[in-house]
């Protein structure tokens, strides 16, 4: 899936992941939408990739520190990710101290905040694989250097169908976070 694709989808997560997170932290949950946006294109910007000259091909060819398609995008990595968000308790506090009597002056508990932006990081990535498989070149299962890898083949990165697709599941998955609110 191509770059817009991927944003959309990670829209999309990110605003199922506010709309499941919504009963327990409220508004605060919102912030799993950008960070979903962010977590959507993570699997292919986690790979640290740069364009480099190739005098072979007399063209700018993308390289990348690790491989496309490997480590990035092995699922167990992503779904131990969820498992930890889902289990780990975050205890994340802003103290600022007051003037007089060592009383803080406010206290911020980061924590809400910090739990949605991960949760929404996290299902933005995981949609990322998923919209990964209908591509030809699939996503490693077994192990992430794998040569074989699942895909369905339904279509190739970069044509007209993703976008399309990719803005329907945005949409779809708003209204869901919608319903939920209200």
């Amino acid at each position: 899936m191509g770059r817009t694709g991927h944003r959309l989808t990670g829209i999309a997560a990110g605003c199922l992941a506010a709309a499941i997170l919504y009963p327990l932290l409220r508004d605060m949950s919102l912030a799993a939408i950008p960070a979903g946006f962010t977590g959507g294109t993570a699997p292919d910007w986690l790979e640290i990739a740069h364009a480099e000259f190739s005098p072979q091909q007399q063209r700018w060819v993308r390289q990348s520190v690790i491989p496309h398609r490997t480590i990035t995008h092995w699922w167990p990595l992503w779904l131990a990710l969820l498992v930890g968000v889902m289990v780990w308790p975050v205890h994340a506090w802003i103290i600022a101290p007051g003037l007089f009597n060592g009383h803080s002056l406010f206290t911020l508990n980061l924590a809400p905040i910090l739990h949605a932006v991960v949760a929404g990081f996290t299902a933005g990535g995981i949609m990322h694989l998923i919209m990964d498989v209908p591509n030809p070149s699939g996503i490693p299962i077994l192990t992430p250097m794998a040569r074989s890898r699942w895909s369905l083949h339904w279509w190739r990165s970069g044509n007209a169908q993703e976008p399309l697709a990719a803005l329907g599941m945005a949409v779809l998955a708003a209204a869901t976070l919608w319903l939920a609110i209200h």
